[in-house]
């Protein structure tokens, strides 16, 4: 049995970069030894085992042969002959498929050590073309490796795909995991641009408006900003759609919860409102604050301060005195708690909340 680091954790190692997950190969193996090694199965398609002390995954070394449609159409094969170049032939790029052994050896049959210095995206072999989500996986890579380029084959393969309309054998959990990485990247609206000029961006999402030639650039100030990740992926990604208008395809049916979607409405709703606070009525301050859960105790009124401070600092919006200001009030409501008298119930209680709460409003002063 032999154990090499594999993926991307040798190839950030390589780059001088963070890296937060290690992928294992396991050669020589079969899965009954590693149960006996105390290894916990969890691979459904083939076999992967959680270390019982690191709880990293080591997956035995396999190959794959395509048998359908799409991403899923594969079918695995795994056994102790299996060797290390076989596995890692099976991988989508040359940099994505060198190992390191035990000893700190590189095992690199496909040159992606070359391909890191040379800052070059290249695919291994034809069998690149089988599997759609590498389309997805290729637009990312440029957005998390800025400075490299797409090999001219490779972008032929990409072309050729995409033509061939295989990302629609995706499905929606597949498309939105690889936009969540994409979002994780400080450049990823590059993403976006790469899968357009490879024509993909009209087979995962609808405009009617053809918006979606500009989506990279649209995206870039609100990827730049301080307050991107702090969002919630849920919520940037209906942000999105509402602000720029498009959704994604008809063919992959989302299901984010009603509860983002009426955060998302209710903040462009009353994105001037917030915009000209001071201005209001103290009445039209109340209802504006007890709209945005700012009374609540969920974090609603946290997700429409946050999507209003990604907003403005995209469009170089300064907002710093109506930060400050509701800084202030929540000091102020704060350091006045609202005691309800002992002889009040039912509606008389949300009454009397109000009638505190619009005092406290009128003797604010900033």
């Amino acid at each position: 049995m032999k154990i090499y680091l594999v993926g991307g954790a040798v190839r950030d190692e390589l780059l001088g970069i963070p890296f937060f997950e290690k992928d294992y190969v396991v050669v020589g193996a079969t899965p009954e030894e590693m149960v006996k090694k105390n290894f916990k199965p969890v691979g459904k398609d083939f076999p992967v085992f959680i270390h019982p002390k690191t709880f990293e995954e080591y997956a035995l070394a396999r190959t794959e042969k395509k048998e359908g449609f799409g991403y899923k159409g594969f079918k695995f094969f795994t056994s102790p002959e299996i060797t290390l170049e076989e596995d890692l032939q099976r991988r989508d790029l040359t940099i994505n498929a060198i190992a390191k052994d035990e000893s700190g050896k590189l095992i690199d049959p496909f040159n992606g050590v070359k391909d890191l210095q040379n800052k070059v995206l290249r695919h291994i072999s034809t069998a690149f073309s089988e599997d759609p989500l590498r389309i997805l996986r290729v637009c990312r890579f440029q957005a998390k490796f800025i400075d490299f380029q797409i090999d001219s084959d490779t972008k032929k393969y990409l072309f050729n795909m995409v033509a061939n309309k295989e990302l629609q054998f995706l499905s929606v959990d597949r498309i939105l995991l690889e936009l969540k990485k994409v979002f994780l990247l400080r450049h990823g609206y590059i993403f976006f641009k790469t899968l357009n000029d490879i024509g993909g961006s009209d087979q995962l999402f609808t405009s009617e408006n053809q918006v979606l030639n500009n989506l990279s650039e649209w995206f870039k100030p609100f990827f730049m900003s301080p307050f991107f990740l702090q969002v919630r992926f849920n919520l940037l990604w209906l942000y999105f759609q509402y602000k720029f208008n498009f959704i994604l395809n008809k063919n992959y049916v989302t299901n984010f919860s009603k509860k983002d979607q009426a955060v998302i409405d209710l903040f462009f709703k009353i994105q001037q409102k917030l915009e000209n606070f001071s201005t209001l009525s103290i009445n039209e301050k109340y209802k504006l604050l007890k709209d945005i859960g700012f009374f609540g105790r969920d974090d609603k009124f946290n997700e429409i301060l946050l999507l209003f401070q990604l907003n403005a600092d995209a469009q170089q919006i300064d907002i710093s005195k109506i930060l400050i200001y509701f800084d202030h009030l929540r000091i102020h409501f704060a350091s006045h708690s609202i005691l309800l008298p002992k002889n009040i119930s039912g509606p008389a209680i949300n009454e009397y909340l109000i009638k505190k709460r619009i005092e406290l409003l009128n003797i604010f002063k900033f």
